[in-house]
Parts: C-alpha cells; sequence; structure tokens
C-alpha cells in the first residue's frame, strides 16, 4: 500500500492549499480542491460492486479529471488502465477485453454514436463533460455529480483486489502488434519521481508545460514529478507548437518536457516572431534521440538549457537523465539515475566496457513485473537474474554517461553484411539545412539483403535533390552508411507523442 502521491498531496494541501496544482484551459485547481476531489473520487468508487478483479480504464485528453481520476484510484487501490484514445477502436476494445476493465471514465468528445456500443459494455460508467447520458444505459453518472454524491469518509477503505493485479497497467501503442499491458505499480511511479529528481530538482516554483499525453509514460511520469514537489501543471489538450509556445508565455511556464520532433517545428514557429519564452529555464526531450544540431537549435533559439533523457514504458520509465547542474551533454542521455543498473552487453550475453556498444540492459525495482497475460513475451524480455532487455543500442561511458549509440536494435539495417545504424544516418542528415524531419529504415532487397531508404521532409520553403543528399551524406558518413535512396513526403507519420513511425514508413 504506497499512497505516496496522496500524502503529498494532502501535505501540500495543509500547507499551502491555494496554491495551483493544475491549470487546465480556464480552469485552475488548487492543492486543497485536488486533495478533496481525489478523496471524493475515491469515496463515490465506494458506491460500486467492484469485484477483486475489477478495473478502471481511463479515456480522457489532457485534463484534470484524468488526475483526479488517477490518483483517486491510487487511494484506493482500484487498478487503471489509461486508454491510448489515438488507437483503433479494435485496440481499444482488445485491450478492454485483454485487462478486464469494468469500469470508464471517459470524457464527453468520446461519446458518438459509433462509439456508444463500446462504452455500454462497461459495468460502470463516469462521463466527463455535458452529453446526454441515456443511450449509455444504467449506472452511467456525471462526474461532477459522481464527486458531489461522494462520502470522503468511505475513501481510504481499500478495495480488496487480486494481489496478483498491479496498480496500472500501461499498453504500447501496438503500432506493431497487438498493444502489450505494461505491470506497474504506483510505489515503482513514486520511486522513479524522487531518483529523477537527484538529476532534474523541480520545485514547488515550477510550471510545467504537459503537452505530452497523459496516458504516455513520458508525459505521466512528469505530471507525477510535479504533482510530488508541489509545483503546478499546465496540461495542453492540443499537442500543437502555436499552443504550445502561446501557453509559456501566458502560464510564465518554467519547463517543458517535449520529444524532438515537436522541439523541430517549436523553434522554427518561434524563429517567425511573436512569442514570450523568457521565464523558459529548462527543456526536457525525451522519446526518441535528440540531434546535436536540434539541440543547439533550441538552446540558442529558446534561450534554455536542454537536458536529454532516456527510459521506457517497462521502467516506470527514467533509466538515465542529465542534470540541471550540469546542463546538455550533447550525445549523451545523461548520468544512469541513482537505484537504476545499467549494463552494456553483446549478442552472447557478455558485458561490454566503457565506450563498446552493445545492447541496453536494465535491473532495479522500476523494472516492470512483466506484460500482462504475457508470459512468453515477459521471459524474453527480462532475464533470469532481472535484467530487463531494451533492445536499444548504445554505451557508457567512464563517468556512466549513457548514450544510444545506435538505436533502436530491431531497427538496424544489415545491407551486404554490414551492419548500417539508422541513428547515425538520422544524426548527420539533421545537420542539413533544408531537412526538417527524417527517418532511415531497411526496406528488403533479394541481393543486399535490405537497402537503406531515407523518408525527409522539408523545411517549409527549402529544397533539396536526392543526389544533394546522397552528397552529403558520402561527405558526413563512412561510405558504407550512405543510402540507397530518398523518400520525399510533406510530414512524417508519427504516435500520439510525436515519435516517427517507422513500420509505417518501411
Amino acid at each position: 500500500m504506497a499512497l505516496e502521491f496522496y500524502n503529498h498531496i494532502k501535505k501540500h494541501a495543509e500547507k499551502s492549499p491555494d496554491n495551483p496544482a493544475i491549470v487546465d484551459g480556464e480552469a485552475t485547481v488548487t492543492y486543497g480542491q485536488l486533495f478533496e476531489q481525489i478523496e471524493r473520487f475515491a469515496g463515490a468508487l465506494s458506491g460500486f460492486e467492484l469485484k477483486p478483479q475489477s478495473k478502471l480504464g481511463v479515456l480522457c485528453l489532457n485534463q484534470k479529471e484524468y488526475l483526479v481520476a488517477l490518483m483517486g484510484a491510487f487511494l484506493k487501490g482500484l487498478p487503471t488502465i489509461p486508454y491510448n484514445f489515438l488507437l483503433t477502436p479494435e485496440d481499444l476494445i482488445y485491450i478492454t477485453r485483454n485487462a478486464g476493465i469494468d469500469t470508464i471514465v471517459a470524457d464527453s468528445a468520446f461519446i458518438k454514436p459509433e462509439t456508444v456500443p463500446f462504452l455500454q459494455s462497461f459495468k460502470n460508467k463516469i462521463v466527463v463533460g455535458n452529453a446526454d447520458l441515456g443511450p449509455l444505459g444504467e449506472n452511467t453518472h456525471h462526474f461532477t455529480t459522481f464527486l458531489e454524491s461522494a462520502d470522503r469518509s468511505q475513501a481510504q477503505p481499500r478495495h480488496g483486489k487480486d494481489e496478483n493485479i498491479p496498480d496500472v497497467i500501461l499498453y504500447t501503442s501496438g503500432t506493431t502488434a497487438k498493444p502489450k499491458g505494461v505491470m506497474l505499480d504506483e510505489s515503482q511511479f513514486a520511486a522513479n519521481s524522487r531518483d529523477s529528481l537527484v538529476h532534474i530538482p523541480i520545485t514547488s516554483t515550477d510550471r510545467v508545460v504537459v503537452a505530452l499525453p497523459l496516458f504516455h509514460s513520458f508525459g505521466n511520469i512528469m505530471a507525477l514529478i510535479v504533482l510530488m514537489v508541489g509545483g503546478t501543471l499546465i496540461l495542453l489538450r492540443q499537442f500543437a507548437p502555436k499552443t504550445i509556445l502561446q501557453s509559456i508565455g501566458e502560464h510564465k511556464a518554467t519547463i517543458l518536457p517535449l520529444v524532438p520532433t515537436i522541439y523541430s517545428f517549436l523553434v522554427d514557429l518561434h524563429g517567425r516572431g511573436g512569442y514570450d519564452v523568457s521565464s523558459l529555464k529548462y527543456c526536457i526531450s525525451g522519446g526518441a534521440a535528440l540531434p546535436r544540431t536540434l539541440l543547439e537549435k533550441v538552446e540558442a533559439t529558446l534561450n534554455v538549457s536542454v537536458i536529454e533523457g532516456y527510459g521506457l514504458t517497462e521502467t516506470s520509465p527514467v533509466i538515465a537523465v542529465n542534470t540541471f547542474k550540469e546542463g546538455s551533454i550533447p550525445g549523451s542521455v545523461g548520468p544512469v539515475i541513482p537505484n537504476v543498473e545499467v549494463k552494456i552487453v553483446d549478442d552472447a550475453g557478455t558485458e561490454k566496457q566503457a565506450g563498446e556498444i552493445g545492447e541496453i540492459l536494465v535491473r532495479g525495482k522500476t523494472v516492470m513485473r512483466g506484460y500482462w497475460n504475457r508470459l512468453k513475451e515477459t521471459a524474453e524480455t527480462i532475464t533470469p537474474d532481472k535484467w530487463l532487455k531494451t533492445g536499444d543500442l548504445g554505451h557508457l561511458d567512464t563517468n556512466n554517461r549513457l548514450y544510444i549509440s545506435a538505436g533502436r536494435k530491431k531497427d538496424l539495417i544489415i545491407r551486404a553484411g554490414e551492419n548500417v545504424s539508422p541513428l547515425a544516418i538520422e544524426s548527420a542528415l539533421m545537420n542539413h539545412p533544408a531537412i526538417a524531419e527524417v527517418a532511415a529504415v531497411g526496406v528488403p532487397d533479394e541481393r543486399a539483403g535490405e537497402r537503406v531508404k531515407v523518408c525527409v521532409a522539408l523545411r517549409q520553403g527549402a529544397m533539396a535533390t536526392e543526389s544533394e543528399l546522397k552528397n552529403f551524406c558520402r561527405e558526413n558518413l563512412p561510405a558504407f552508411m550512405t543510402p540507397d535512396y530518398f523518400q520525399f513526403l510533406e510530414e512524417l507519420p508519427k504516435t500520439a507523442t510525436g515519435k516517427i513511425l517507422k513500420s509505417e514508413l518501411q
């Protein structure tokens, strides 16, 4: 029984009840109000006929109700599954059945004629916003009345869940197969938040813009860290550069976490003028490799220090992150955070020395229990001695700083027997002034096994030819890494967090 986040919020509510905890559009929720709403949500759950196998699904945007539901479920002990609302309806149905979700909190934006049968399938429904509840059937409640009718004294009696069920199941995006449920506990999120704060000491005076989806591990941990220290979360429902820049100026934000592709658009838009980002102190980058050129451009354009980090959903998620004290270390995702072990191994499992590239393995109390109902995949991912195989290729230096040297192991392109790193190609091409986005992928070839295809999106008004880009690669990369051909696109396909979908490009 962790209750760590509840206890932190309770402390902030008692010490500074009027301090803003969440800014959600025109609404601001203070710590005093947040604490009350969390207790009310947990208390109201007592009115449901919950079973040991019961679970709560949350189908919401980046909004205050999402966090009230998550924290209320933590307090009650009801296992929670955040939905990635950008998944296909088929995947949402699969997750619901796979996890056994019987209760849902859903924003009215997702109530449409075609989704009514899906929502009707839940035993208990809690709807955020104005919507006609009639079509959803019995046991349907408006979020506000659900809270108003709650008995706060019933918040603390814990739900008697099955001990084999974790506090949270975070499903992977499922871009290449059915989504996998990562089993995590509140205590792991709390430990990861505390250990990350050693490197990135966010405080109660910080105002953090969270445009990253809360259902994603990166957005989730940033929100939890801010609430742990008593800072202010500025939630954005639009993952758009213009909205982000406007919010920084309007709310005097001090910290901005994003993925590299969004930073690229952000600096271009800011360069056209009209945005005040003078309050910003740090940008935090994760989710994909940050090219050195882009890092330097963000720092110069926004006048901030860019702190790059690395993590996985399976590790709660932060593994390593550069520190506020040292600032950006180009090419490195930072030193490994406390209480996490990292080692680099070759294909045979032999540990590599500092500077040598191999697969990154992670061990520690923040590593997941396993994949929900996926014993085979769990055994393939976690070794008998509890090392988690990340599938990423990197190296450590003598200062225990981690580098993602060659990207994903599965993305490595093997052309005529040579190992070609997509990350090396992408990092080099991001130095070309015409390129806004780039992704290198391997495509099947009868003679060479694979060929190297590079997909690029050019900056607005910029021009470049395939011949020009090939010559640029020859000048900046080893000869064996020169791409075979280029494909020009207006924009590269991305996940909800802005990560480029290489599976679609292949």
